[in-house]
């Protein structure tokens, strides 16, 4: 199903320059139709998604698109052209319908999405008359860092909260129609729904750090579901061969201090799944390949491993994948 009904190539120097762009009449009437639809069933059973739910704000459900909907061509491919990107480069890590409670705050303040919600991408499907959006594009642009709006205002100190460090700004005003479309940078623009009540929009987000910690670009499990089977019977020589990448739902890695005499611990994280505890070997390997993907002979070869026994760190790479922490990227 077509999702959208523009020509990336009149917004991408627009959304480079402002860092965000509103397309009126963007999205393809067939999919606003599916999508709306979509909302209201979503509503009348009752599928909220529990751990996202804005307590007296709004709700919001999981996204299922049709069938016939191609990732690639009809979502990737457009957003990455006018963020200036290839399709191939860019991973979706939300797909969420919210809707606004009747009783909504009208004026909440300025926020900025998760880390890995580089590129955003919002769909009204039922907007009141009063209701809009504000942005403040040029002010304040450092990237959120953290896994959550709420741990990134949680590390605000006094003067640094958006509603002190924007006071008396004049804010960018978007009033975005069903129909229309919107991307702005999201981990980096401070921006909010004014006037949210009985709202509902369907957001698309995405970035190109390969970050899915939630799993819900269909390539993610893909890629999960075959580095499993591949690790299971592929031998040494073979395995040096292979490339390896990140796993897209490696949210972060944390180093804590117990009060076990301030003993070190490091443990990467998983949404939604219990933290693994890291070696130093392990941590380095991790760190070492980064947003690259490169075989596991290059990367044993940048920590200064030779020839000679490999068996060590083989079987630390080996443990990174069964544990989700890895994956192998191996030809379809």
């Amino acid at each position: 199903m077509k999702v959208f009904n523009f020509d990336p190539a009149q917004f991408s120097a627009n959304y480079s320059s402002r860092g965000f762009v509103h397309i009126p009449d963007g999205v393809a009437p067939g999919f606003l139709a599916f999508a709306r639809g979509f909302a209201r069933d979503a509503v009348a059973r009752d599928a909220s998604l529990a751990d996202w739910a804005i307590k007296n704000k709004k709700s919001q459900f999981l996204f299922e698109f049709s069938e016939d909907t191609d990732f690639v061509a009809d979502i990737k491919d457009p957003v990455g052209a006018v963020a200036g990107v290839a399709g191939s480069q860019v991973t979706l890590c939300e797909r969420h319908v919210k809707v606004y409670n009747d009783n909504a705050p009208p004026e909440p303040p300025p926020h900025k999405d998760r880390v890995a919600s580089e590129i955003t991408v919002g769909i009204p499907l039922e907007v009141p008359e009063n209701s809009h959006i504000i942005l403040y594009p040029q002010h304040h642009r450092e990237i959120n860092r953290f896994a959550s709006t709420a741990l990134h205002r949680a590390s605000l100190r006094d003067g640094e909260r958006p509603e002190q460090l924007l006071e008396g700004i004049e804010p960018e005003v978007a009033r975005v129609w069903p129909g229309d479309v919107i991307l702005f940078k999201g981990s980096s623009i401070y921006h909010e729904r004014v006037n949210p009540a009985n709202t509902s929009l369907l957001y698309l987000k995405f970035n190109t750090l390969g970050l899915d910690p939630l799993g819900e670009d269909p390539a993610t499990q893909q890629q999960r579901n075959a580095s499993l089977a591949a690790i299971k019977d592929i031998d040494d020589q073979a395995l040096l061969s292979a490339p390896l990448a990140l796993s897209s739902r490696l949210e972060k890695i944390s180093r804590h201090y117990s009060r076990l005499f301030w003993q070190e611990i490091l443990q990467a994280n998983l949404w939604g799944e219990t933290e693994v505890t890291l070696t130093p070997l392990e941590f380095a390997l991790i760190q070492t390949l980064g947003h690259e993907r490169v075989t596991s002979a290059a990367l044993l070869a940048r920590l200064g491993y030779g020839g000679g026994d490999l068996q060590e760190p083989l079987s630390k790479i080996r443990e990174l994948v069964r544990n989700g922490l890895m994956d192998l990227v191996l030809p379809d």
